[in-house]
């Protein structure tokens, strides 16, 4: 696996004209990377045609020219914008990609799956991976083309493009322990997910080495739905010790978050501190300006294009040595998280 990757990093410098430890620093966010070798790489990537394959000359090479994509959730900002680089990457290459929303329901994720293979569709990039996913397994035993985004099998089989949750996790709590928060609440995502299982045991860690005792009445399930956030956020404010400080297991649930605050006339950042994961577009508007820890959206959906197209290409070899990457996230620090208390 690691002298496949090696091999990719390898193929990216040359077509972005950079050396191979500048394509691995830009992979892995290492500081001292410049905004321009950044988007050079990342054209290299994938995005629109710059990475140099003669489309008809792939055409050549694959079968009927259509990959699937499915998402859980097409409203959540996150999935919709690495849908879009992702699609625009796989058309650069000559694909055409079917989009499936399997609306976090796993049986309609089953019935899309089995609908994208009916397609015949060359690959599929799987958004949707639940920790026991038995029909990601079974793509993944039977040697099917296919990579999971920004989640993965609890087996850690098969391909993957995902990012350091409990990272991610671990990195915000520890900043409002920095604060001076010692209650802490946290909204996870659907427990069947890993990105809410790795994120909330990054909260857990960043308790544990703070020496703060594990309250399990501070968390409660958001399951990456609006309104249960909403609900959730509630009734963490309506706690008889509300927590000074609540981070949601995604930056959506954050927004619910701060819904509950609005409704509740609990100031933030003042009365309570509040915090997300996924840096989408919107925490940056300047009437929000959403803490929150950025996965690197678009480095991660160019990357999980530019590796679905390999895979394609070679699935015998990709099943024996699966490309497996994770994104170092990176804490981005704004308002709703205010100063030390």
């Amino acid at each position: 696996m690691r002298q496949r990757r090696n091999a990719t990093i390898r193929g990216l410098a040359r077509r972005a004209g950079v050396s191979p430890a500048t394509v691995s620093r830009v992979l892995n966010h290492a500081p001292g990377v410049s905004d321009a070798l950044r988007r050079r790489v990342l054209r290299a990537l994938g995005r629109g045609k710059a990475v140099g394959d003669n489309a008809p000359a792939v055409a050549l090479r694959r079968g009927t020219g259509t990959l699937g994509l499915i998402v859980p959730d097409i409203t959540n900002p996150f999935y919709a914008e690495s849908a879009r680089i992702i699609i625009d990457a796989c058309q650069g290459h000559g694909y055409t990609v079917i989009l499936c929303n399997a609306e976090n329901l796993p049986a309609l994720h089953r019935r899309q799956v089995e609908l994208l293979r009916r397609r015949r569709v060359d690959g599929i990039i799987l958004g949707g991976v639940l920790l026991d996913d038995a029909d990601t397994d079974a793509l993944v035993a039977s040697g099917y083309p296919c990579l999971q985004f920004n989640r993965r099998l609890r087996s850690g089989r098969g391909s993957y493009v995902v990012a350091d949750n409990v990272r991610a996790g671990r990195d915000v709590s520890a900043h409002l322990i920095g604060l001076g928060h010692r209650r802490i609440g946290f909204i996870s995502g659907t427990p069947e997910a890993s990105t809410a299982v790795e994120r909330l045991a990054g909260y857990r860690v960043a308790l544990e080495e703070a020496g703060i005792e594990w309250d399990a009445d501070l968390v409660r399930e958001g399951r990456y739905q609006s309104r249960a956030a909403l609900h959730a956020a509630e009734a963490l404010l309506k706690h008889a010790r509300r927590p000074t400080a609540v981070i949601g297991g995604n930056d959506a649930m954050a927004l619910s978050v701060l819904e509950a605050a609005g409704e509740h006339r609990v100031a933030v950042p003042e009365d309570l501190a509040v915090a997300g994961i996924d840096d989408i577009g919107i925490a940056a508007h300047h009437n929000i300006q959403l803490t929150t820890v950025s996965h690197h959206a678009a480095e991660m959906a160019a990357l999980a294009a530019t590796w679905m197209i390999e895979i394609v290409q070679d699935p015998a070899r990709f099943a024996r040595e699966p490309f497996q990457h994770v994104i170092r996230p990176t804490l981005i620090i704004r308002r709703t998280c205010g100063a030390v208390r």
